[in-house]
């Protein structure tokens, strides 16, 4: 089932019976406390049922002036009130009271104890699921929903676990003591609570379907607007850069006020069970109220009273249970769907996993890749790359500059041919081994909220002091770290947001020194700097390059005049290869490229305009 946050079918479980049967599975190992909870939750409400038996044995006293265990008694004229009796019908009616009200509490804990261990596992399989799932699932799911999955669909199951196992058990066993109950005590009065039940069963069928509909509507909308937050949240400075605030503020009223109306309607159809409910109980006291004065039973009367609130309390709640039920399996489906996508490939069990026996050469091998199955990005790609050798790759957007990096890295894997790390595949390396060997620098800077240090020991988690200040002064970070409150304890914000972006990318070159790396990509990583820190930082990295292979991707070419190989690709293909120099010679496509970045035009937007064309 598709996840997509625009699919209304995702807010409604598909397969209800398969999804339930799935849930009851996870919870095999609270199967013991879930007996203890209903046996509790069952006898609590006997001890509920009991309380009007009690009274009316207790009215039945009270009525029985001067007989045998009445509570009054006839001295002359003057009526003597039996204490024992009363304290006797009093202390059993408390203790009736009390230790069902006792059971129910410690039934209720005993449920939040077992949603909470599940929310606590199923946040765990989901965060464990998200690490070995495939770049390509985050390229197809929306941030938002893949987190209102992990946050409001488990809090949503965990939430209402406990009122639907409780007052499940709870409202069947009322249902079912009470007309039991009410039969023993006066089966007159109990044909005419019975007489309400058709109106009332209609009543609940009628207001829980169209609200369940409701409710559907509100957790559609609720996921949209949860996205809407994430999304303009991470976007917050080019909503500002374009002026965007009004329209923004604009679409988010719509959706909010999409959510307040579909609220509104559920909570408004839901609340409609207790009134018109309760109406027909009314209609049901009247008629006991009737018979009860024919057949001149006052106690039995009273009694019935409290036994027909029983009775009806489970319809009462029997609506918003359906509802909460759909809304629960709906959370459910939709984690299942994701636990259930695809993950990459296992590393194979004799998988090579030493390290330190990476030297660094590659041999691409008639690789062919695809994002899409219909459009073909990278078809018959042939490359050999000594160990040490830097290799730089150019081309127009949408080339394959960058999948060529995520295909070195396995983070999709090829759909043809083979590339060879050292004469071994790729496919049989440890995952973990080949990318501990491998030091990326992105264009895309990312910085957790902590401090610089720990920021950079995501490097190394080993590496001394000396390590890191020696990183930040080839990566000529570490006079600015040095100004800083805390200097290497400075604390960064999410994502960094507290310093510019050029010292961002400066500690994450800092940071690819720190992992001393046999392998370095670059992908444009000195795009956020000056000219005048980009020769600094390109010392650094000719330096942390020297006996490295390296990658390189950039479109700035005066980084790249030093590497020894140049390729240029077109449409997954590498149309030209060479040095700075023979390139140059050939007058093609990196001659029109070099020359175009003095002259100001960018003959890789006139190649992307063409193949569009």
């Amino acid at each position: 089932m598709p996840i997509g946050g625009n699919n209304r079918s995702a807010e409604k479980a598909q397969n209800f019976g398969k999804t339930f049967k799935r849930m009851i599975k996870e919870f095999k190992a609270e199967y013991v406390l879930f007996i203890i909870v209903i046996i509790l939750t069952a006898l609590s409400s006997v001890f509920t049922i009991l309380g009007p038996v009690v009274l009316q044995r207790f009215l039945t006293a009270v009525e029985n002036v001067g007989g045998e265990g009445g509570l009054f008694t006839l001295v002359g004229n003057t009526l003597k009130m039996n204490w024992d009796t009363f304290f006797t019908y009093f202390g059993v009616l408390a203790s009736i009271y009390i230790v069902s009200a006792f059971l129910i509490w410690i039934s209720e804990f005993l449920t939040v104890s077992i949603a909470n261990r599940y929310a606590f596992k199923m946040r765990s399989d989901i965060k464990s699921k998200l690490d070995r799932l495939p770049l390509s699932y985050f390229d197809k799911v929306p941030y938002g929903d893949t987190l209102s999955i992990g946050t409001n669909d488990v809090d949503n199951i965990a939430r209402n676990l406990q009122s639907i196992v409780v007052q499940t058990c709870q409202g069947l066993t009322l249902f079912l003591g009470t007309l039991i109950a009410m039969l023993v005590t006066k089966w007159q009065l109990a044909l005419v609570a019975l007489c309400s039940l058709p109106l009332t069963l209609l009543i609940v069928w009628l207001v829980s379907r169209n609200s369940q509909k409701q409710f559907v509507n509100y957790r559609y909308e609720l996921g949209e607007i949860n996205g809407k937050i994430e999304e303009n949240y991470a976007g917050y400075l080019v909503i500002k850069l374009f002026n965007k605030q009004k329209d923004i503020e604009e679409d988010f009223g719509v959706t909010n006020n999409k959510l307040s109306t579909a609220d509104r309607n559920s909570q408004f159809l839901s609340g409609l069970i207790f009134p018109t409910t309760n109406f027909i109980n009314n209609l049901a006291y009247v008629g006991i109220a009737v018979v009860g004065g024919i057949i001149q039973d006052t106690a039995s009367m009273v009694s019935f009273f409290i036994f027909l609130n029983l009775f009806n309390r489970p319809f009462q709640q029997i609506g918003q249970i359906i509802n909460v039920i759909q809304s629960v399996v709906a959370s459910g489906e939709r984690i299942y769907s994701l636990l259930d996508e695809e993950e990459f490939s296992k590393d194979p069990v004799d998988a090579f996993h030493d390290e330190e026996k990476i030297q660094g050469s590659f041999v691409f091998d008639n690789v062919s890749f695809a994002y899409s199955p219909d459009k073909p990005l990278i078809d018959n790609f042939n490359l050999k790359v000594n160990q040490g050798d830097t290799i730089a790759i150019v081309g127009p957007t949408g080339a394959g500059k960058t999948t060529i990096v995520n295909l070195i890295m396995r983070f999709y894997e090829i759909n043809g041919g083979h590339i060879y790390l050292d004469g071994i595949d790729t496919k049989n390396y440890k995952r973990a081994t080949l990318r501990r060997s491998i030091g990326m620098v992105l264009q895309d800077t990312w910085l957790f909220r902590g401090t610089i240090k720990e920021n950079l020991l995501y490097g190394d988690e080993n590496a001394t002091m000396q390590d890191i200040e020696n990183a930040c002064k080839e990566a000529h970070i570490d006079h600015f770290i040095n100004t800083l409150p805390g200097k290497y304890d400075f604390v960064l914000n999410e994502d960094g947001t507290n310093i510019s972006q050029g010292q961002r990318q400066l500690l994450t070159i800092a940071r690819a020194i720190i992992s001393k790396p046999k392998i370095m990509i670059l992908d444009e990583a000195t795009s956020s700097v000056d000219t005048r820190t980009e020769q600094l930082i390109q010392d650094a990295l000719n330096h942390i390059m020297k006996n490295r292979t390296s990658f390189i991707i950039a479109h700035r070419l005066s980084t790249i005049k030093n590497a020894k190989l140049i390729i240029v690709m077109k449409k997954g293909h590498i149309v030209e290869t060479g040095n700075h120099e023979e390139l140059l010679a050939k007058k093609g496509f990196y001659y029109e490229l070099y020359n175009s970045q003095f002259a100001g035009n960018n003959p890789m937007a006139k190649a992307d305009e063409k193949e569009d064309s």
